[in-house]
């Protein structure tokens, strides 16, 4: 297990699971999610240990399930968890900016990585996640051709994937820089605190991946193939 897991006990880890679900959707596209219990068994198991994960068990929940579930960590990460490691920066600036340049260059290190995560998470907002909406509909009313529901044909989830380059490993490069730096006895506490949010946060976006990467991806291509079937 990674340092992240054994941060945080079985308990801590549901909480991470379910508080996204109670965030109030800031759009009328993103509603409250009523999730599966057994669907949420199922990722706090990912998060327990993603190595040996069964990813078919997954797999037998609808891709709207999985959809609304990514839908709302975007939602949680924007709303809550970003402001509060922000909140960190900013206590960080305010009292340490001056004596501790090297942990504050860091933080704006952080910074810049966070405005390319959300660069990320809205690219899939706007064209991934309502693409892949339209593919559910459209699978579900088959004599509805794809023009009607504006389904571009030659779009696919494969081809905006592969342009869609990962973003959780540059946060665990943050991650290992800030740790360099974080064991010296006269590293401030809110900096030691800021780390740990870095690192549940790293543990957050891996999981996300792993999920959209082994559960979401294949379960649209194949959506795709029975949709487009139909469309043709």
């Amino acid at each position: 297990m990674t340092t992240a897991n054994n941060l945080i006990n079985s308990s801590k880890m549901l909480q991470m699971i379910t508080e996204r679900l109670d965030i109030t959707p800031k759009t009328k596209a993103i509603k409250h999610i009523e999730m599966n219990p057994e669907l949420i068994e199922l990722i706090l198991d990912l998060y327990n240990d993603d190595e040996d994960f069964p990813f078919e068990k997954m797999q037998r929940f609808s891709v709207e399930e999985i959809l609304d579930y990514l839908q709302s960590t975007h939602q949680y990460y924007l709303s809550k968890k970003l402001p509060e490691i922000e909140q960190s920066l900013l206590h960080i600036f305010s009292k340490y900016g001056q004596s501790h340049q090297l942990l504050a260059s860091l933080a704006i290190f952080f910074n810049i990585y966070k405005n390319k995560l959300v660069d990320h998470i809205l690219l899939e907002e706007k064209q991934l996640f309502p693409y892949i909406r339209r593919m559910i509909i459209a699978s579900k009313v088959k004599a509805v051709c794809a023009e009607s529901l504006e389904i571009d044909m030659e779009f696919s989830i494969e081809k905006f994937i592969s342009s869609h380059s990962p973003i959780e490993d540059e946060l665990k490069e943050v991650s290992e820089i800030i740790k360099q730096y974080s064991d010296n006895k006269t590293t401030p506490l809110p900096y030691k605190v800021f780390l740990n949010q870095v690192e549940l946060f790293e543990l957050e976006l891996r999981k996300h991946a792993i999920i959209e990467d082994h559960v979401l991806v294949p379960m649209v291509i194949e959506l795709e193939k029975q949709t487009k079937h139909f469309s043709n």
